[in-house]
């Protein structure tokens, strides 16, 4: 499958071993993530101010912010992955408190409403650090 997007998949590793199935999942959400930003009427003014390229950016960056809270998650330390607000603000620290608020509240919608695991084959939950063959599979391409 080809496919544009302002998030790039060697975002997600830097050596052919970091292909795994979390890095898959960070992915996903980020791509997720991405279009919620893009289709929530609360934050036409922050898609004005920033290019789709650097809010793919910041999405890229909060969904590898994730990646401890997720993998407490996924061994069971923790019920649910845990957003926190330093992951926005430390990226946009000219947010206000508000605009970090909605930016998480945002972003948790975002995770919850992944379609994935529930009916995918790839069980990346429970197989989180075994490498995933969906990086070779999409491919993305330039626009």
């Amino acid at each position: 499958m080809l496919f544009s997007s302002p998030i790039k998949m060697e975002w997600f590793y830097n050596l052919y071993e970091y292909k795994t199935k979390m890095n898959w999942i960070l992915y996903e959400y980020a791509l997720d993530f991405y279009d919620h930003i893009m289709d929530n009427p609360l934050l036409e003014e922050y898609r004005k101010e920033y290019s789709n390229e650097q809010i793919g950016h910041f999405c890229a960056y909060h969904a590898r912010r994730l990646r401890v809270s997720a993998l407490k998650a996924f061994k069971g330390q923790r019920k649910k992955v845990m957003f926190q607000h330093e992951y926005i603000s430390d990226f946009y620290p000219q947010f206000t408190k508000d605009q970090v608020q909605t930016m998480n509240d945002i972003a948790l919608q975002s995770w919850d409403e992944m379609p994935f695991c529930d009916t995918c084959p790839e069980r990346c939950w429970e197989d989180y650090e075994s490498r995933s063959y969906n990086f070779e599979s999409h491919r993305e391409f330039s626009s």
